[in-house]
């Protein structure tokens, strides 16, 4: 990967976490990913931007990129930063494909440089979102929420009301806006009403929440309804049972709704050239397909670990893995092998069946993480920071329309790519292949 592409990777996962943290994470439940999105195995979590060194080629001394948007010093000094700050927030937002992108991911690499190893806990996101950029971007999205649930209020139907609910509502009273998503809940039968009334539910007075098992009485046939008992936290230990049993009667596919929200708000009117708000969409849009939350998939790999010598319970496991490696995201086909490896290390005649889909994964993974993008590399030495956020609509419309994993497969049909040689590289990187077991857990240091 060139490290200016690379740069704007990491700026690109840190801007869509402040995101997702401030639209998924507000007392919700979010199901954690195996990985951070920019090639790492698995997993997919998305947040903004960074080029890598803010004191070369900036207009802004590099300590100004973090400092908050007041209190940095007495009397005139603070007047004059202040002063300063606002003249940076106004040029980046009227120049913003000639110099707002760009310095917002100097910013926010400047912030990434000086953290601890590069990891972004708490605190690093807390500078990165008091930076002028992440302010500015902040102000484009309620734009963008704002004006999409104008357009789906407008339609009128259940699904476009929900949605809207969810982006906040057009008034921007969340309160509000939650209220009517959990009633809409309670009068439409469209699954993925109740799926985005589960993901959001509410404290006010007046507002009455829905039950997690009307999903799965909506659509009995769908895994992800199944697993929505799961976050009812005190009845789990009763559940897992049940809800194991369920799925393996009943449930015929995994649908999330993710990739329908995000279709839904590709529908809407967008921005005609890319800029400030043409890259706002695409992070509302990156979120809602990179954040989404999946059930808690958790209790039920542990209680198939647990007792996986039953042989009834084996099968049912089975079936549960054989659901997920339908799904059209590489997450859920991860954690089906997940579920398969154990099977496979008590009943070594199923690794016929999933072996080949292991080494098919492994090969999918090694292409998305590291030939796909040695190969857009060249063309992307000479784009601009708005030409990127245009190839990376254009990677989200593709995921959108084709599914996550057809996709990455159709991609590498076309390029005539050797699988067993993609297959082969990634177990050489990982030290083992995906249905080998996991190596034991290393002790503490100190332990003895």
């Amino acid at each position: 990967m060139s490290s200016r592409w690379g740069v704007c990777v990491i700026a690109l996962v840190l801007l869509l976490l402040l995101l997702a943290a401030a639209w998924w994470g507000s007392g919700e439940r979010v199901a954690r990913r195996d990985a951070v999105v920019a090639g790492v195995d698995a997993g997919v979590a998305s947040a903004p931007l960074g080029d890598a060194v803010v004191a070369r080629g900036s207009s802004v001394p590099a300590s100004s990129a973090s400092a908050p948007a007041v209190s940095m010093g007495r009397g005139s000094t603070e007047s004059s930063d202040a002063q300063a700050r606002a003249a940076l927030v106004q040029r980046m937002k009227a120049d913003w494909c000639g110099f707002g992108a760009a310095e917002q991911h100097r910013q926010a690499a400047a912030i990434m440089e000086s953290a601890s190893g590069g990891i972004a806990g708490r605190e690093v996101i807390a500078e990165l979102n008091r930076t002028p950029g992440a302010q500015l971007m902040a102000e484009a999205v309620v734009q963008v929420r704002q004006r999409w649930a104008t357009t789906l209020q407008q339609r009128g139907d259940p699904r476009s009301l929900a949605v809207a609910a969810r982006l906040g509502g057009a008034d921007g009273d969340e309160a509000a806006a939650r209220a009517r998503l959990q009633a809409l809940a309670h009068t439409s039968s469209d699954p993925m009403v109740t799926a985005l009334a589960l993901q959001w539910p509410c404290k006010s007075a007046g507002c009455r929440n829905i039950d997690a098992a009307q999903w799965s009485r909506l659509e009995p046939a769908n895994l992800q309804a199944w697993l929505a008992l799961l976050n009812d936290a005190p009845s789990r230990r009763t559940q897992d049972a049940y809800v194991l049993e369920r799925v393996a009667s009943e449930a015929r596919y995994s649908r999330s709704y993710a990739r329908e929200f995000a279709a839904l708000l590709f529908s809407l009117p967008q921005a005609e050239a890319p800029g400030l708000l043409y890259d706002a969409e695409m992070q509302l849009i990156g979120v809602a397909m990179g954040a989404w939350p999946l059930g808690p998939s958790a209790p039920l790999i542990r209680m198939c670990r647990a007792g996986i010598a039953d042989a009834a319970l084996l099968q049912r496991c089975e079936a549960v893995a054989e659901l997920m490696w339908q799904a059209d995201s590489m997450l859920e086909r991860g954690l089906a092998l997940s579920l398969a490896r154990d099977a496979v290390t008590l009943r070594p005649a199923l690794k016929a069946r999933w072996e080949p889909r292991a080494r098919e994964l492994e090969a999918v993974r090694h292409w998305n993480s590291s030939v796909w993008e040695l190969k857009q590399a060249p063309a992307r030495e000479t784009m601009g920071p708005c030409d990127l956020s245009a190839e990376f609509r254009q990677h989200l419309q593709a995921n959108v329309a084709q599914g996550e994993w057809e996709r990455w497969r159709t991609e590498m049909r076309a390029d005539g790519a050797d699988e067993a040689a993609l297959s082969a590289e990634w177990r050489r990187q990982a030290g083992r292949g995906l249905l080998d077991p996991l190596p034991a857990p290393q002790p503490a240091s100190g332990a003895r």
